[in-house]
């Protein structure tokens, strides 16, 4: 197994392992696992021998991929919470709102979000990453679970229940949805679905 050569420190060697990674997921994107650390160079405008400075094979730039993607999750996810704080909204409108950014977050490439979840190994650092992102999902839905008048224990369970349903949900809907119609439709049925959850517990 390869080893990662090394973290880029200088801003210059930082815009180099950037460029990598953004031509990663292109190349990725398009041709799943026929990608090569040569065309990966190549559409980062970069010699093979650059890219080998900061990454073994093709497998590592995919890990790192799969973290940038669940810190990005993560941010968006926050940005979420603000907003449904910060608008009041109902129960139902949050819920929407967060199955909403499930799915946006793991669409942009669609393609690319296949890859990820079925080739990335499921390292200690991503198994953290995820972990954290869902403590903050679940946490931070519960806190405003409890300002619509939850109690601080049926908002805990309600959040659980809710984040891992829809987490499990969201993956189902992005993968299998063949169509921009049959997208809506999983996003909606996964919207009734996290909304009856919260009804039984209200």
């Amino acid at each position: 197994m390869s080893t990662r050569r090394k973290r880029p420190s200088q801003q210059r060697s930082r815009a180099t392992y950037d460029a990598i990674l953004e031509a990663a997921t292109r190349v990725f994107a398009a041709e799943a696992m026929a990608a090569t650390t040569n065309r990966i160079a190549d559409e980062a405008g970069v010699s093979v021998g650059s890219l080998y400075q900061y990454f073994g094979d093709k497998y590592e730039i995919l890990s790192e991929l799969a973290n940038r993607h669940v810190s990005a999750a993560r941010e968006s996810f926050a940005v979420c919470l603000a907003d449904i704080v910060e608008r009041e909204l109902t129960p139902d409108e949050a819920v929407r709102s967060l199955v909403e950014c499930a799915i946006e977050v793991n669409s942009n490439p669609r393609q690319f979000f296949h890859l990820l979840y079925d080739q990335v190994p499921r390292t200690p650092e991503l198994i953290e990453q995820v972990y954290h992102m869902n403590h903050q999902l679940v946490y931070g839905f519960s806190e405003y679970l409890q300002s619509r008048g939850f109690s601080a224990d049926d908002a805990l369970l309600t959040s659980q229940l809710t984040v891992t349903a829809v987490d499990g949900q969201v993956h189902r809907v992005v993968l299998e949805s063949d169509s921009p119609e049959e997208l809506r439709v999983r996003t909606e049925a996964v919207v009734r679905q996290a909304r009856s959850m919260i009804a039984s517990e209200s």
